[in-house]
């Protein structure tokens, strides 16, 4: 990433109004794939845009803009998908969100990621058991990822994170 585009986000100052939150989210949000885990470690500042929430900028929120401008700030580690070797698909579900990686096996046999899915739940979601939430983090990644996994003969496999 260009030095002077890391400055930016590195220098972006606190947000002191809903509209900084938003413009800020925006920025971050257009890099979400690159993000892992973006919805959780970004839902207190998106807390912050809803029209009920008082303003309210605590330790909660400091944490989260800083944790977002590490993660938009570090050096991508992505990797091009290649059709001819297996896929690998990780998912996870929290209480408030699912996420999931798509990586492949690298020439050093450690997997490397291609891309990141992350997404708040809804709230009929949200209210689902932790078996179902796992499950729909599968089917939302398989959807995700559907023109990845349909261009190879090879197969693909789901590794789950979690002892569910």
């Amino acid at each position: 990433m260009d030095q002077k585009k890391i400055e930016a986000v590195t220098s972006w100052p606190t947000p002191k109004t809903v509209k900084q939150v938003q413009a800020f989210l925006g920025f971050v949000n257009y890099l979400r794939r690159f993000i892992p885990n973006f919805s959780s470690v970004a839902r207190p500042l998106h807390n912050l845009t809803r029209k009920e929430t008082t303003w309210s900028w605590g330790n909660l929120e400091e944490a989260a803009f800083q944790e977002l401008k590490v993660l938009v700030t570090k050096l991508p580690v992505l990797i091009h998908s290649n059709p001819g070797l297996p896929y690998y698909l990780e998912t996870d579900a929290s209480g408030v969100a699912m996420g999931a990686i798509l990586s492949q096996q690298g020439s050093d046999n450690q997997l490397h990621p291609i891309a990141y899915m992350s997404k708040l739940f809804s709230g009929a979601e949200g209210n689902y058991n932790t078996h179902n939430k796992e499950l729909l983090a599968i089917i939302k990644a398989l959807e995700e990822w559907r023109i990845f996994l349909e261009a190879t003969d090879k197969p693909s496999r789901c590794l789950q994170t979690t002892a569910t």
